[in-house]
């Protein structure tokens, strides 16, 4: 099917795989060394556009620094835009040339048609790539998650630790599980210091599906993937930015994040989460 030939084109052999026979060599972290043990093929992805909402900054997280994750998006093809307003970023928007957003968390959001905008981006197709970390720097995050599912975030917990893959480990402490975010990925670094979700109701509970679960106990990456019946377009959660800048050398932080910006495309739908 055309489908399958799309999928073809812009994902390497090994997608879905994160323990991969026939490894030549090893990162540091004991990772598949090379860009081929990726989920997306270099260079397939130059349709498509990523607009990164930047609303948190210290010291360290500077230009410099997220220049690393748009160099390595841009090995994929993505045409990247970097704001640091929200202002920036509802322009942009509105521009309609994004399949893709990053949004960064801060303690706070400034302009009142933030979530609303970003609600109907969501609803409309658009992929939402959604950071978080320790409170207070969650509330755009947070926001969203709770207008849109029900769940809220909270929680600062000092993780620094990696964990480790489980085929079906997605909800055991310390692990994560089989997912083509994870291709290539067989360690990870969970986050300096973290937040976690808290459901209001037993629906909110499985609104996402969780992928990896922090050495606390509490989920660290979840996913939403629409039925096939649905415009709204995928959604990735993480709970702790920082590895954006301090941890973007630590294990698996680049692949997994390039990884989820390739998934977030949408190509292949619920087939990618078929196994679930």
């Amino acid at each position: 099917s055309q489908e399958k030939s799309t999928t073809t084109d812009i994902y390497n052999p090994v997608a879905g795989q994160s323990e991969i026979i026939g490894v030549h060599s090893y990162d540091k972290h004991g990772n598949p060394a090379g860009t081929h043990y990726d989920l997306g093929r270099d260079g397939a992805f130059n349709r498509y556009f990523v607009l990164i909402g930047q609303f948190y900054s210290d010291t360290a997280f500077s230009d410099v620094a997220m220049q690393k994750p748009i160099d390595s998006l841009s090995i994929k093809g993505f045409q990247v835009k970097h704001v640091k307003s929200e202002t920036e970023f509802l322009s942009e928007l509105s521009t309609n040339l994004y399949r893709i957003v990053w949004v960064i968390s801060s303690s706070s959001t400034q302009d009142p048609a933030f979530d609303a905008a970003l609600i109907k981006f969501h609803a409309s197709g658009g992929a939402i790539f959604l950071f978080a970390d320790n409170v207070p720097y969650i509330t755009h995050a947070s926001n969203f998650l709770n207008k849109k599912f029900g769940i809220t975030l909270t929680g600062s917990y000092g993780a620094q630790l990696t964990l480790t893959y489980k085929e079906k480990g997605y909800l055991e402490t310390g692990h994560f599980g089989q997912h083509d975010i994870f291709t290539g990925i067989t360690n990870l670094y969970e986050g300096h210091t973290i937040c976690r979700p808290v459901y209001s109701t037993p629906a909110s509970r499985s609104a996402l599906t969780i992928l990896a679960t922090s050495t606390d106990g509490n989920p660290n990456i979840a996913v939403f993937d629409p039925p096939a019946t649905s415009t709204e377009g995928r959604l990735c959660f993480d709970s702790g930015f920082t590895k954006l800048y301090i941890n973007w050398d630590d294990a698996g932080t680049a692949r997994y994040i390039v990884n989820t910006t390739c998934w977030l495309v949408g190509i292949g739908g619920q087939a990618a989460m078929s196994h679930l």
